[in-house]
């Protein structure tokens, strides 16, 4: 009863400090870089990994030079769901408390994350930043930790994806670790290189925009609206993906954030995979490259489409919460700020052992 209160009155103090009306935003804050050799928290917020997967994730992390802590807890199954809400909400509050580990990353995404926002102790994701990685559902989870802690959160491979082979793809893998890290040449063209038949972005509306990089999964970004977990795309780069969702779909998902305002209020689109969704009935369907156009050229904002990010083999990690620069003429995509803070003296951030 006790953990319950002390959750409880966490989830009201963050609440308080969300930015209402006139009050000002409480100071971003970045989680520490992880250090080489550190610790990684496996966690299943969401649906299951089967424990198969979860070993081969382990061991491949554990390749590159790091301890990995899998949460007890997230061993459970409850039909789609890892476990009840309870236990998987305790999971992962665990590894926030849990001094010993610097970064969590979902073991995968399915479904459950949103259900837990309500238990989530944020005061302690304030008090103790540390790197949250995850993507699709998790989306749920990373717009609350950003919205409620101000904490930089990251969109980027799970578990799922280290557990397959020798883990992510070098492409994927060369996004990964600088994101992680307190500097890198390459965050002055974020996922810009190509892998051998990688697809291009493609520009949908030129110009440059400059604002917070915030998004994720266009079904979960919605689920949200008119809750205290919507998105806040104001002054903002949205970024927004999809997966195996038929056009119509789309069209309907994307006119709710239009109706609730929240297109309007970014200054640049930033359109990652849609996997698996231009799908198309040969009668009476409107192509997805359409769509795209009816929502997003009358904003009058730069738009750039096929990003590298989302349900894809190859897909660059993005920092959430920090200021980036999208040149949608240009094809490119500029992180203006380092996502992690320097580790305290005598650490040793880095990318993990080569392979």
């Amino acid at each position: 009863m006790r953990a319950e209160v002390a959750v409880l009155m966490g989830v009201l103090a963050a609440f308080a400090a969300t930015p209402a009306g006139t009050e000002e935003a409480p100071a971003l804050l970045k989680p520490p870089a992880l250090p080489k050799g550190g610790t990684v928290g496996l966690v299943a917020p969401a649906s299951p990994l089967n424990d198969s997967l979860t070993r081969a994730a382990v061991q491949n992390l554990e390749k590159r030079g790091y301890r990995v802590k899998v949460s007890p807890e997230s061993r459970g199954r409850k039909g789609y769901l890892a476990g009840d809400d309870e236990a998987r909400a305790s999971a992962l509050n665990a590894l926030v408390a849990d001094p010993s580990v610097d970064a969590i990353l979902c073991l995968r995404g399915g479904y459950g994350s949103p259900r837990l926002l309500d238990r989530i102790d944020y005061e302690a994701f304030r008090a103790h930043p540390k790197i949250l990685v995850g993507y699709s559902d998790i989306t749920g989870l990373l717009l609350a930790v950003h919205r409620r802690s101000r904490v930089v959160v990251f969109h980027g491979p799970m578990g799922k994806e280290w557990s397959v082979g020798r883990g992510l793809s070098p492409w994927s893998e060369k996004y990964f670790w600088p994101a992680l890290a307190p500097e890198s040449a390459l965050f002055e063209d974020w996922g810009g290189e190509r892998a051998p038949g990688m697809k291009s972005p493609t520009t949908i509306v030129p110009g440059i925009a400059e604002g917070t990089l915030v998004g994720g999964n266009l079904s979960v970004l919605c689920s949200t609206v008119g809750t205290p977990y919507e998105i806040d795309a104001a002054g903002a780069v949205l970024f927004i993906e999809e997966v195996s969702e038929k056009n119509f779909r789309i069209d309907r998902l994307l006119n709710q954030l239009r109706l609730a305002g929240i297109l309007a209020r970014a200054k640049g689109i930033l359109l990652g995979g849609f996997t698996g969704c231009d799908v198309r009935d040969p009668e009476g369907d409107i192509p997805l490259a359409q769509v795209f156009e009816d929502y997003f050229r009358p904003l009058g904002i730069p738009v750039l489409a096929d990003y590298p990010a989302g349900h894809l083999p190859d897909q660059a990690m993005l920092p959430l919460g920090i200021r980036v620069r999208l040149d949608a003429g240009a094809k490119k995509l500029t992180l203006l700020e380092p996502p992690v803070a320097r580790e305290a003296p005598g650490g040793d951030a880095g990318p993990g052992n080569a392979r």
